[in-house]
């Protein structure tokens, strides 16, 4: 019944955030053609920057949640585990990305038990951060327009709920027992500093994402450096919302979102816009690929680990 629920939710943003895009679709019609497409590839550069710095720093916030669980493995291969296992988001239902951790992870030193709490929370304080982070955006961006200031203001609020730990953990907990998994004791659970601690730590994670966007923006018309802010802004609610898609990495949502945000930077034209979203995920895929390639050789050094080994670890 949840499994069913959780589908309607997603069939449900999905269907609403296409219809959005149709409409705004029509109504640019006429803009095609008249800002045609010529790309300053010099920009371009500057796009992959961004989205290795979005890597790092979601890679360094998992290990310092993996540290807080007593998690004391070498730090250079479990960031390869990390960027290695993001590959796997493109597989539906993100399955495959926590099962590549897991294998990685444990082949360096960390238990199953931790990998898998330690991804959860990631997941779930970087969906946090981002709607946070979005929302606020969204606020300064409709202050002219009361019906959208209230409902970006009650996201804000809303969220901001969710930094008690006896919330967050609670619907965590609900998490785990639905994937038949031991819930998190209130001895391990974390504090109110360490859940502001953890959600601030993604704050650069969202400026280089917004610093991708500015670049890929500038590929096709120049952007002032000011409207990084607002970008990383857009950014941060595309990948909350791409929670939301039915399709591996956000695809479809991300994209619409970051399209609504990147739309007055580009005349309104529809083919801009496209032109620009599309060279953002065009280079965020290939930089993805290329740091797991990386993180693969780097924790293929060491052996698998074993049936027996690994069983004996799982009781630890």
């Amino acid at each position: 019944m949840k499994k069913k629920l959780i589908f309607l939710v997603k069939l449900a943003v999905m269907v609403v955030t296409f219809a959005f895009v149709g409409v705004k679709i029509a109504e640019a019609w006429h803009t095609i053609g008249e800002h045609p497409v010529h790309v300053d590839w010099r920009w371009s550069l500057l796009i992959p920057l961004g989205y290795i710095g979005v890597m790092i720093d979601n890679a360094l916030t998992w290990l310092w949640l993996a540290r807080q669980m007593g998690d004391r493995s070498h730090v250079t291969p479990l960031i390869g585990a990390y960027v290695f296992s993001q590959a796997g988001k493109y597989a539906p239902g993100k399955l495959m990305l926590v099962i590549m951790r897991i294998e990685r992870a444990h082949r360096v030193g960390m238990s199953r038990e931790t990998c898998v709490l330690s991804t959860l929370l990631e997941n779930a304080m970087y969906t946090l951060s981002g709607g946070l982070v979005g929302a606020i955006a969204m606020f300064i961006a409709v202050r002219n327009h009361p019906v959208y200031l209230i409902l970006s203001g009650a996201m804000v609020v809303g969220l901001l709920v969710f930094f008690y730990p006896a919330v967050f953990f609670g619907v965590i907990n609900m998490v785990l027992k639905s994937m038949k998994r031991q819930p998190i004791p209130p001895s391990r659970q974390f504090r109110r500093r360490h859940m502001f601690a953890a959600v601030f730590m993604f704050l650069p994670c969202w400026v280089c994402g917004g610093f991708a966007l500015w670049a890929a923006v500038n590929c096709l018309t120049p952007a002032p450096l000011n409207s990084i802010p607002m970008l990383s802004g857009a950014f941060a609610l595309s990948v909350s919302l791409g929670m939301f898609s039915l399709l591996p990495g956000g695809l479809g949502v991300r994209e619409v979102i970051q399209g609504i945000f990147l739309a007055p930077f580009l005349h309104n034209s529809i083919i801009l816009v496209g032109a620009a979203v599309g060279l953002a995920r065009l280079f965020q895929v290939v930089v993805e690929m290329i740091l797991a390639l990386i993180g693969g050789a780097i924790t293929s050094r060491y052996p698998p680990v074993t049936a027996t080994e690994n069983s004996l670890g799982d009781r630890e």
